[in-house]
């Protein structure tokens, strides 16, 4: 009985699937949301009817195990266009582990990869085309849907055209396909594992994540390795590319979006030099105004202002306490949008900022003060101690400090983290660090939330081989507290 009820479901999708292409015409031609949704519900009612529905959750339930992280082999590049029309969260984050784990098997096992792919779609898709059906029912019951609730359905409604593409790509894999490819040269793409696995702690922001998945996916097809040359892959991928264009360009037809053209990639920007930022707008009016940010390693270094929507603004000066780096970002956001629902965001690609020196270092190997920091990321630092150390290689232990409460935190050297976004636990983290002889060096707590117990509080130890001192830090979200450190 599950064959029957797997061949009318495919029956009815390849039906869709077929109609698809001619239905594209009309649908661009139907400028209102509620009306288009209207339309497409009148010329496909079979897949929006119960029938439909129970056939399919009968014949894909057992299917549906969601390794969430595969879905992001569907199509690289989708998640970072999604993101660029504000439908992404730029403030979550994904487990590194399992976000490499997927990496190595889209180099090392291509069935595999496939096989939870295409789960992991299966899974995805059911739950698009659950909700697109009670919008529907809403729809048909009521004769009445709200604007977000119409380009809600207009999003969800291609999980409905996803799933015969991932029951193909399971049937082929477990056919034992092969790579089209020589096998390539597995060296670049593991060099790309190992750089990531060096940079992040032990969670990756889901934007950079995305980011680096577009790279990696390129050095798989440029070197002929794992995935990029796997035939049930690669059918896959186009007929996925395709439909999530058609989603991307529908989205793009209802929400206002903003591209900056300037600073991009290869930038190389100086603080002593003022910023000049430009930018291009799809449906936002010229009096409205766009907030800018310069981010760091994913996290807000300064606001660089709020700007009407004239395309252009200049001579922006930069906070002289930034530290120089290779990390960069422009974040643009659409400020008091006519829709809510469509606030434009955008954030570039990294680009680097160079800096003179703060401090002439003196010959000799004499310490020089360093100014003290006043101010980071909009945040007042305080110094609470001076330490003096035998060595500039140093070993240093955080905890959370008496109870255990759900901080998160970054812990600055210097203005670079050390470690970020980290929760902290009653258990000691442990990690080492080496200081600049030369100077000064500041290390001061940044806090990310202020917990269940504010404010949000850290024990460190600082270790030089020989003696050790403990500190306690405090931080809320307005000021940070901060110790200095010299190398005797």
């Amino acid at each position: 009985m599950k064959y029957l009820f797997l061949l009318y479901c495919f029956c009815l999708l390849g039906t869709y699937s077929q109609g698809q292409n001619m239905d594209q015409e009309w649908t661009r031609s139907i400028n209102d949301p509620i009306q288009l949704m209207k339309q497409i519900i009148k010329k496909n009612s079979k897949q929006w009817e119960d029938d439909t529905m129970n056939s399919i959750f009968t014949s894909y339930g057992e299917e549906g195990v969601n390794d969430a992280e595969y879905i992001f082999l569907q199509s690289p590049g989708l998640g970072t266009d999604f993101f660029q029309i504000g439908t992404a969260d730029v403030g979550n984050f994904i487990s590194k582990d399992r976000y490499l784990a997927v990496l190595r098997d889209a180099v090392n096992s291509e069935e595999k990869a496939s096989i939870k792919l295409a789960r992991a779609t299966i899974s995805e898709s059911l739950k698009e085309y659950e909700r697109a059906f009670e919008l529907a029912q809403k729809l048909i019951q009521n004769d009445s849907i709200s604007y977000e609730e119409a380009i809600e359905f207009l999003d969800k409604r291609f999980g409905y055209a996803k799933l015969d593409h991932a029951k193909t790509i399971m049937d082929k894999s477990t056919s034992s396909a092969n790579s089209i490819g020589n096998g390539g040269n597995i060296k670049k793409a593991m060099a790309k594992i190992e750089e990531l696995d060096k940079t992040y702690f032990d969670k990756i922001p889901l934007v950079t994540a995305l980011i680096q998945l577009n790279e990696f996916y390129d050095i798989l097809r440029e070197t002929g390795t794992g995935i990029a040359v796997y035939a049930p892959y690669i059918n896959f991928k186009k007929n996925l590319d395709y439909l999530n264009q058609l989603r991307i360009d529908e989205r793009r037809r209802w929400k206002s979006s903003i591209t900056v053209t300037y600073p991009t990639k290869n930038t190389v920007l100086s603080v002593q030099n003022p910023l000049d930022l430009t930018w291009v707008t799809a449906n936002i009016d010229a009096s409205k105004s766009i907030r800018f940010f310069l981010v760091k390693d994913d996290m807000m270094v300064q606001e660089l202002g709020i700007f009407k929507n004239k395309e252009s603004a200049s001579g922006i000066q930069l906070e002289k306490n930034i530290e120089p780096g290779d990390n960069f970002k422009i974040m643009a956001i659409e400020l008091f949008p006519s829709d809510k629902f469509k606030i434009a965001k955008y954030v570039t690609p990294s680009f680097s900022i160079k800096n003179e020196p703060k401090n002439k270092y003196v010959t000799e190997n004499k310490v020089v003060e360093t100014t003290k920091r006043t101010e980071f990321a909009g945040r007042k630092i305080s110094y609470v101690k001076e330490l003096t150390v035998r060595s500039k290689d140093i070993t240093i232990d955080l905890w959370d400090n008496k109870e255990q409460d759900g901080d998160i935190v970054s812990v600055y050297l210097n203005g670079e983290p050390i470690i970020a976004k980290y929760s902290l636990t009653k258990d000691k983290k442990q990690f080492q660090v080496q200081l600049n002889a030369s100077k000064s060096n500041d290390l001061f707590l940044y806090a990310h939330n202020l917990g269940t117990i504010p404010p949000n509080t850290v024990s460190i130890e600082v270790s030089d081989g020989s003696s050790s001192e403990k500190i306690v830090l405090n931080s809320d979200l307005s000021s940070s507290e901060a110790v200095l450190i010299k190398v005797k």
